[in-house]
């Protein structure tokens, strides 16, 4: 048996394992440890593409073993997180967050299938998602939280509207950097100033603020390219 080839398979196991533990942590009322685990599990995700792609051991196994994991750490998690918050709503309002669990799924299985995404996203990835969500239990307080959070349209266009950028043609560039002109960076660049000001100044409000540059930055420059060309 060759381990090898099983090394990003750990990792993605890894991930996989912090997700089901930020669930549990999540209904244990322990929701700022469920963020530290999703963020351990980002961590994890990024190493076991990293890993497969540095050992050559890339494969059909892999890729789907990562979206279930994906699944569970940055869809059903957060969609468990935003429930737990979510007490001020009631009614069929406090079930939105399913919207969130269902087009995880939904992303994740077309992403699997879709050969438009090998340089670049369409759609809003799963664990910036997920990460966003989570995100608004260390925030918890502030403007922004108790709009999502105390009002029932707020909470219901939180979840509708994050849960339909997952699935959006919107197009959006992969995070990673690689070989290439810097004019290919600009953007990149930006947002990691836009990061880092906002990080600085908001603290973990910088998650939402650093997502919402990233979906409005794509759609104004996706915008100029279909005008210029």
């Amino acid at each position: 048996m060759n381990l090898v080839k099983h090394i990003p398979n750990m990792f993605t196991l890894g991930n996989l394992s912090c997700g089901t533990l930020a669930i549990v942590n999540i209904f244990n009322d322990e929701p700022k440890t469920a963020v530290y685990l999703v963020l351990l599990a980002a961590v994890l995700d990024f190493f076991d593409g990293f890993l497969a792609r540095l050992l050559k051991v890339s494969g059909e196994l892999g890729k789907q073993l990562d979206s279930l994991a994906d699944l569970v750490t940055f869809g059903l998690a957060p969609a468990c997180l935003l429930y737990s918050l979510s007490y001020n709503i009631h009614g069929i309002y406090r079930y939105s967050f399913l919207l969130l669990a269902v087009f995880s799924a939904y992303r994740l299985a077309k992403f699997n299938l879709d050969t438009r995404q090998t340089t670049s996203f369409i759609g809003v990835p799963t664990p910036i998602t997920g990460i966003t969500v989570m995100s608004m239990a260390m925030i918890d307080g502030g403007f922004f939280y108790e709009l999502v959070f105390d009002y029932e349209y707020g909470y219901l266009v939180f979840c509708a509207v994050v849960s339909m950028l997952l699935i959006s043609e919107i197009k959006l560039p992969s995070l990673k950097i690689k070989k290439g002109p810097i004019s290919n960076y600009y953007q990149h660049i930006f947002l990691l100033l836009v990061g880092i000001v906002s990080l600085l100044l908001f603290q973990w409000l910088c998650i939402p603020i650093f997502y919402a540059f990233y979906v409005l930055s794509s759609i104004i420059i996706n915008f100029a390219a279909k005008k210029s060309s």
